[in-house]
């Protein structure tokens, strides 16, 4: 079992056996998502996150978070 704490600003560090294990690189995004009675959290790595979304989004108006939000989006259409 891995462990990392949460600052005030909301930031953690994701421990590094867990990178490792999920192979999660600079630039990767993290998908969370919390069960219903809200006691564990599925943590899935979406590796280059811009090829996933290549090609299918043509709005310059685009900002960081509406990425973020189309790539988890996509890594749950998966499951």
């Amino acid at each position: 079992m891995e462990v990392s704490s949460v600052s005030r600003k909301g930031l953690t560090t994701v421990p590094a056996g867990v990178r490792r294990a999920l192979g999660v690189e600079e630039g990767d995004v993290l998908v969370w998502e919390v069960d219903e009675k809200r006691n564990v959290a599925i943590v899935k790595a979406v590796k280059n996150p811009i090829k996933l979304l290549r090609g299918r989004y043509d709005d310059p108006s685009l900002t960081y978070e509406g990425v973020e939000e189309l790539v988890a989006r996509e890594a749950c259409a998966g499951d």
